[in-house]
């Protein structure tokens, strides 16, 4: 009987069918070897799997990848930034309006100088409100008259004097002298004057 070798862990030896003998402890032994390789391979498979599934969720809020863009993959795109107003070329400064032409923000009581000439007189802000401005005044000589143009104006006249009610992007006139309401919000609107065309 030869002895098994010295890579060969010691063990019951026993024939087998065809007449040798073998280490039941090796075989073992390699069983559990193949069983435990397998196992890491399955858990490895597994947990490579998993990172795949976590990796293609979302949270089905956000439905702006693009999928048409190169390489499937998604471009951010910058958060919209909200318009300001635009600034009025004049500021606050109402004496600009003293040549009939000006562009300035108002609010409830502002008293704009305008030209005789524009056959107008005493222009006011009468009120300001959330979505409309309202400015009043005098007509001056025998002559009265106005149209309103845009979503949002009203134009009446009676007894000597006018009012204007305008919307943002509406315009109103007088006599010879032309109003537009570029915007109106937070108590203020800016106006824009200039003698009628």
């Amino acid at each position: 009987m030869a002895l098994p070798s010295a890579g060969v862990s010691a063990g019951v030896m026993e024939r087998d069918g065809m007449g040798g003998y073998g280490d039941q402890n090796a075989a073992a032994s390699a069983s559990t070897r193949t069983t435990s390789s397998e196992r890491a391979r399955g858990g490895a498979l597994l947990a490579l799997a998993g990172l795949l599934v976590l990796s293609g969720c979302g949270t089905g809020d956000d439905d702006s990848s693009d999928a048409s863009s190169p390489g499937g993959s998604s471009s951010a795109k910058p958060p919209a930034k909200s318009s300001a107003p635009p600034k009025p070329a004049d500021g606050t400064d109402l004496a600009a309006c003293a040549d009939g032409r000006c562009e300035v923000q108002v609010s409830a009581s502002a008293k704009l100088p305008v030209p005789r000439k524009l056959k107008v007189a005493s222009v006011r802000v009468e009120s300001v409100g959330s979505g409309s401005v309202t400015v009043v005044g005098r007509y001056l000589g025998n002559s009265q008259g106005g149209f309103c143009t845009g979503r949002s104006c009203n134009s009446s006249g009676s007894g000597g004097g006018f009012k204007l009610t305008l919307g943002p992007d509406s315009t109103g006139s007088q006599n010879g002298l032309s109003i537009t309401a570029l915007t109106v919000s937070g108590g203020t609107a800016v106006l824009r004057l200039a003698p009628v065309d």
